[in-house]
């Protein structure tokens, strides 16, 4: 699992494709789904049932909630009850309560369910999700709800969704696109802010790719922050991610841009960049700007 340390108390294109595959993520749901701004955030899935999910249950939803309940087969049950919520979510909300209930805990079913209603409420109280969140069954599910909450915090306040991020023990693939998600808009605003926090991340695919972010914002507002920085860093692991981004950063700039940002690094920062241009090279590929 990956660990983060608060930051207020204390590849990025690559990831982004991830995002698109990663299971449960999206932004298109239930009946009218969610906002425009959760819709860029993470894909939640809504199931297109047929009559067969639902062993052609009668059109009454209460009636098809009780067909639902008598299904023998858990994984045929599970389809049944969230098609019944899906129906419902808009219409019928207590209905859709009632199918949810008896989903099975940390179900792909009811973990899309958990998804959409997170940022839903999130849109509307971003106080009551968490509120929410927590009257979940599982720590999978608690930490679900929390990482669509803070995908929607992120687009006004990065800084408390980068701490809700820490502390909602989520972990894996989500995780990562997560974080960067989060990291991208809070180096937009505050690099520094951001950078700090990303350091903090154990090592692994969410700090390669949190630092990318970093350093490709950072590079583009204020290049000789952005090297003090590095010159500032003492892990030796955290400086060579930083100067394998930079490396790429450059490479994907026109010759002129790239010697205008250089001329801010020192010989030793230069050198160390110097170092990982074949690894970026690798890295990023067609990506490379012409001189």
């Amino acid at each position: 699992m990956i660990r983060f340390r608060c930051a207020c108390c204390g590849w990025f294109v690559l990831l982004l494709v991830a995002c698109d595959k990663q299971q449960g993520s999206g932004a298109s749901t239930a009946a009218q789904g969610p906002p425009e701004s959760a819709r860029k955030q993470v894909r939640v899935d809504r199931p297109s049932p047929s009559r067969e999910d639902v062993g052609e249950a009668p059109v009454d939803p209460h009636a098809a909630l009780a067909a639902a309940r008598r299904m023998e087969d858990a994984a045929e049950r599970n389809r049944a009850l969230a098609a019944v919520a899906w129906n419902a979510i808009e219409l019928d909300p207590e209905l859709a309560s009632e199918a949810f209930d008896d989903l099975s805990t940390d179900s792909p079913d009811r973990m899309r369910i958990i998804q959409h209603s997170a940022m839903r409420r999130a849109e509307q109280d971003p106080v009551a999700a968490l509120e929410w969140a927590e009257s979940l069954v599982t720590g999978k599910e608690i930490a679900a709800a929390k990482c669509q909450v803070a995908l929607v915090l992120a687009e006004s306040q990065p800084e408390r969704a980068a701490n809700l991020l820490s502390e909602a023990g989520i972990e894996g693939r989500e995780l990562e696109v997560a974080a960067v998600q989060v990291v991208q808009r809070w180096a937009a605003r505050s690099p520094s802010g951001a950078a700090a926090w990303v350091v903090t991340f154990s090592p692994g695919r969410a700090r390669d790719a949190g630092i990318r972010t970093v350093v490709a914002s950072w590079m583009q507002q204020a290049p000789p922050e952005a090297f003090a920085w590095m010159s500032s860093l003492s892990d030796s692991a955290v400086r060579r991610e930083t100067a394998l981004a930079m490396a790429e950063a450059l490479l994907q700039q026109p010759d002129a841009i790239r010697e205008r940002w250089l001329a801010h690094a020192d010989a030793k920062i230069r050198d160390e960049i110097a170092d990982e241009h074949d690894r970026a090279m690798g890295n990023i590929g067609d990506n490379v700007r012409p001189k």
